[in-house]
């Protein structure tokens, strides 16, 4: 695949691809004859994964240590299980929080099909009249 390909895939710019890729995020990627970068399945397979871990919230500095570990070898295995695990815990306080979120945004709507489309906003910083 190419870095195009790659880029649409990902729905990232091929800038950020090749910035992962300085910064040792991704691995230095193959090139054909004419210098440009080949993406194989292992390659994608990382940029998924790299890419669903920061999309959750590890910082690129976490991700790194995390790869330096990967190439320590078999015996960084707990401490990157131990890693992705206190990551896991941090998702689902974000999946959490989304819920919390998620349910006043349907109690927000229910209002709204309750009273009609009157000023129902829930707080002490507006004034009925203020909401219209």
């Amino acid at each position: 695949m190419t870095i195009n390909e790659a880029a649409k895939h990902f729905r990232i710019s091929k800038s950020k691809l090749r910035y992962y890729e300085k910064h040792g995020v991704i691995r230095e990627i193959a090139r054909d004859k004419n210098g440009n970068r080949v993406y194989t399945d292992n390659d994608l397979i990382w940029i998924d994964f790299f890419l669903n871990l920061k999309d959750t919230g590890m910082s690129l500095k976490e991700i790194v240590y995390y790869i330096g570990l990967k190439k320590g070898g078999k015996q960084t295995i707990m401490e990157r299980k131990e890693i992705l695990l206190n990551h896991v815990d941090i998702i689902q306080e974000k999946i959490e929080e989304l819920n919390l979120i998620k349910k006043e945004v349907l109690e927000q709507v229910k209002r709204y099909e309750n009273e009609e489309g009157n000023c129902i906003i829930r707080s002490n910083i507006y004034r009925e009249d203020e909401c219209k």
